[in-house]
Order: C-alpha cells, then structure tokens, then sequence
C-alpha cells in the first residue's frame, strides 16, 4: 500500500469512528446547573498554600479598619496597608 492509500484509510477510520461514538454515547455531559451565592460574608480571609500556611490575609484590624497584608514563607510582612505603630496617633 502506498502512502496516499494509508492516508485515506485514516481519514475514514477516524469519521467512522467519531460517527459510530456518537451514537454509542449519545448524552452530552454538562456541568450541574449551580446558583452561586450572591454574597460571602466574612470578617476575614485568609491566602493560604497547598500545606496551609498563610500568605496573605483580608480582613480588619482591631479598631475596625480595612487591612490587606502579603506575607513571606517565614510569616513575616511583605507588604501591608496597615499603618506602622510609629505613624499612629
């Protein structure tokens, strides 16, 4: 057989084969129909890795206000929108 010869028979396995899986299987797998929650409520977030150490947090500091902290893999911060103790009033 020559190569144009293999092609065409590959072609036609392959129809053949996609015709003959759609009626063998003919239900569509679809996702659940889910309603996702309009809200989540928290008073924080916590960012963590596979292993459940934190990375980051989401929340409020004690008097209330909003705070975003990022933290490295010893715990320590990286970045925060928290005021520094010695800029507090």
């Amino acid at each position: 057989m020559n190569r144009k010869t293999h092609l065409i028979l590959a072609l036609a396995a392959g129809l053949l084969g996609g015709l003959i899986s759609r009626y063998i299987n003919p239900i569509p797998a679809y996702a659940q129909t889910q309603s996702a929650p309009k809200a989540i409520r928290a008073q924080s977030f916590v960012l963590v890795d596979e292993q459940g150490m934190a990375f980051g947090l989401l929340g409020f500091t004690p008097k209330g206000a909003p705070i975003i902290t990022l933290l490295d893999e010893r715990g320590r911060t990286v970045w925060s929108t928290a005021p520094r103790p010695s800029l507090l009033p």
